[in-house]
C-alpha cells in the first residue's frame, strides 16, 4: 500500500502531519481526525474541494469550520 503524507491544518485547532493511503478521500482524512465532514470546508493545496476528492500526492489540507447562524 502506497502512502502519502499531508500537512493538515484544522483552523483554530492546530496542524499535524498525517499519513494516509494514496487515493484516500478527503472525507476519510476528516473522519480519521475524529471530525464531522459536515462541519468543515476542505481546502486542498489552495482550492476548495468536495469530500470525495482523492488525495494522490503529498499535499496541504486546510479544514475550515463552517459558521452558521440565524
Amino acid at each position: 500500500m502506497e502512502e502519502v503524507e499531508l500537512l493538515v491544518e484544522v483552523v483554530r485547532k492546530g496542524s499535524q502531519r498525517v499519513k494516509v493511503r494514496k487515493g484516500a478521500r478527503v472525507e476519510d482524512i476528516v473522519k480519521l481526525l475524529g471530525l464531522n465532514t459536515e462541519e468543515y470546508v476542505a481546502v486542498l493545496d489552495g482550492r476548495v474541494v468536495p469530500d470525495d476528492e482523492l488525495v494522490e500526492e503529498p499535499s496541504k489540507l486546510k479544514l475550515i469550520p463552517v459558521v452558521s447562524g440565524g
